[in-house]
């Protein structure tokens, strides 16, 4: 046993130098590796390479029309410009323009009959009577001329009450009132463009039949 022990540890040397070199052989493969990445082993895939990615832009929503909202809980303004109470008020001034007075004072059975007031105040605008004041003085109204009174569009008279056949705003806050005089023969509509003024609705233009001369401030208005 004792010969078997001493070639044991003999040959110990020997396989510890075989470790060694075998050592260092790897440690200076590695270096080498480390210093030229070329020598570095490759790998291959024999698998298909993946499809690349692909991005859908998103879609864009359907556009959709909604209505504008609608203000709740009072009414809308009116686009005339003038109310309803505006327009009663100056329906009333117009007419106001208008009286009836006996045909006869001395006889109470004869009747009734519709006259334009004598006082225009609080109906008329002061250009609108200094204009009228202006024609009267001229005589336009006689029998020279339209042998009538502008607002009846009569010499007698009115035998019924004159009625309005239209009242509406307007844009700018006046109010048209159109009155219609029932008479034989026929006269047109007189139309009033009514204004309020301190409170109070005056007619700021008068107006009767058609054309250029249908306003009271033309140089020869229509009777």
């Amino acid at each position: 046993m004792k010969p078997n022990l001493a070639a044991a540890r003999a040959a110990r040397p020997l396989v510890l130098s075989v470790a060694v070199v075998l050592l260092a052989g790897c440690g200076a493969g590695a270096a080498s590796l480390a210093t030229d990445p070329a020598a570095a082993p490759t790998t291959t895939s024999t698998g298909t390479p993946p499809e690349p990615a692909t991005t859908t832009p998103p879609t864009a929503p359907a556009a959709t029309s909604t209505p504008p909202a609608t203000a709740t809980g009072a009414p809308p303004a009116s686009a005339t410009g003038a109310s309803s109470g505006d327009v009663t008020a100056a329906v009333q001034s117009a007419l106001g323009l208008f009286e009836k007075v006996p045909r006869n004072p001395n006889d109470p059975a004869g009747g009734e009959v519709w006259f334009s007031v004598d006082d225009f105040t609080g109906h008329l605008s002061p250009e609108v009577i200094a204009r009228l004041a202006a024609l009267n003085r001229s005589g336009y109204f006689s029998d020279r001329v339209c042998a009538s009174e502008y607002f009846t569009g009569t010499q007698n008279g009115l035998d019924k009450a004159p009625t309005v056949v239209s009242a509406h705003g307007d844009a700018g806050g006046t109010v048209t009132v159109v009155i219609r005089r029932p008479v034989s023969p026929p006269r047109p509509d007189l139309m009033l463009v009514m204004t309020r003024r301190n409170g109070v609705w005056l007619a700021t233009e008068l107006a009767t039949g058609g054309g250029p001369s249908a306003s009271i401030f033309a140089a020869k208005p229509n009777c």
